[in-house]
């Protein structure tokens, strides 16, 4: 099964963290927390991907890993949707100092 949705951590090499749901339908990538959105595609198969996941504040009032309220997250990483698990690691665009992991697990199907 290819479409999911997905808890998600984020650890950057800044001291901040963070957490989240994405959910994964058909390659497309849609999610959130109380203050970011996330936007991206994935491979439809298991497998390596690299991609670009747009990042963006609709509501203010918190911080992100980044230190930044909009940005591009230039990644690279691993789906697994047998398993039920993606990872990634990237840098921000325009600042490749600031490093950003994600660590993901599938909590249900998509719909």
């Amino acid at each position: 099964m290819s479409n999911g949705i997905f808890s998600v951590t984020f650890r950057s090499n800044r001291p901040d963290n963070g957490d989240g749901l994405v959910v994964i339908k058909d390659g497309t990538v849609n999610g959130g927390d109380p203050n970011y959105l996330y936007q991206g595609v994935v491979p439809t198969n298991s497998g390596a991907f690299a991609g670009q996941f747009k990042v963006s504040m609709w509501r203010a009032g918190n911080t992100n890993v980044a230190g930044i309220d909009n940005y591009i997250l230039n990644a690279t990483g691993n789906i697994d949707y047998e398993g039920g698990s993606i990872s990634l690691s990237g840098t921000v665009e325009g600042a490749p100092q600031i490093k950003i992991t994600l660590q993901g697990r599938r909590v249900a199907p998509a719909v």
